[in-house]
């Protein structure tokens, strides 16, 4: 196993699990601890982990960004919507514009984004301006996380702060958003049912997503199978504007048709 390669993994593995010893990372890996404790300090130096007493941290661990407090530092979502995210990311492409919306579901997105980015990046894949991937999001967490990470060009929606959640909302936000034009919305609503679409359980949050949706040419909806075939409370957007569903295969056969017979390409993780 080269070096990238081994990088790779271990970024992977700190994204599912926050922080990682060094005799656990070398177990998982099958190499040497000697191994292990040069790629921490390679990646260290690179802003990819922090060393912190005896552990690796991920550079999006609360631990590791001060901004990262409260809920705003939970893990990103369960392993079925990492893994969810992780695919939907693959829909992306460098020199494309992505909005991002807000939401706890969308630190997993805004995570794979970024684990996604490091692994072109290790890989030598460069990242002239024409190729960077602009991500638009008026989630600080999401914005924070990216900035940092090569390829990526982050752009913050403004708006009014809700210091709770570190996102942004409100009518101003909105007047960015009137402004641009978006490749792919990337939403990951709180439901989404076959008939109704799309939905949110906060009106502010379904907002922004619904101004995204209305500005992108794409929209990619990620959601994990237990939040199918039901409805929130306010509408992001109805199901013939979603182009693609990124789901987990928990999702039922008769509920992923009637997706289908709707227009939308079903993906699984």
């Amino acid at each position: 196993m080269d070096r990238y390669t081994r990088w790779s993994n271990l970024l992977d593995l700190l994204a599912n699990r926050e922080r990682l010893t060094v005799e656990e990372a070398a177990r998982d890996l099958g190499v040497s601890e000697a191994t292990v404790r040069r790629d921490f300090e390679a990646l260290a130096a690179q802003r990819k982990l922090l060393r912190l007493r005896g552990v690796a941290v991920h550079a999006a661990s609360p631990v590791a960004h001060p901004l990262l407090s409260g809920d705003a530092g939970a893990p990103a979502g369960s392993p079925e919507l990492r893994r969810v995210a992780a695919q939907a990311t693959r829909l992306l492409r460098p020199g494309t514009v992505v909005g991002l919306t807000g939401t706890v579901a969308t630190r997993a997105l805004s995570r794979a984004i970024g684990l996604r980015l490091d692994s072109q990046a290790q890989h030598g894949n460069p990242h002239p301006s024409s190729g960077l991937l602009t991500v638009v999001t008026n989630d600080l967490v999401a914005a924070t996380e990216l900035a940092r990470r090569p390829g990526a060009k982050v752009v913050v929606s403004g708006g009014v702060l809700d210091g709770s959640a570190h996102v942004l909302g409100g009518p101003l936000a909105g007047l960015l958003l009137q402004g641009i034009s978006l490749d792919t919305a990337l939403v990951a609503p709180d439901a989404v049912d076959p008939e109704f679409g799309a939905t949110a359980a906060d009106e502010v949050d379904a907002g922004i997503a619904a101004a995204m949706v209305a500005r992108a040419r794409q929209v990619v909806v990620a959601a994990v199978s237990s939040d199918l075939d039901r409805s929130a409370f306010a509408r992001v957007c109805e199901t013939g504007r979603i182009d693609v569903l990124v789901t987990d295969d928990g999702i039922a056969p008769s509920t992923a048709d009637r997706f289908r017979n709707r227009g939308v390409r079903v993906v699984l993780s």
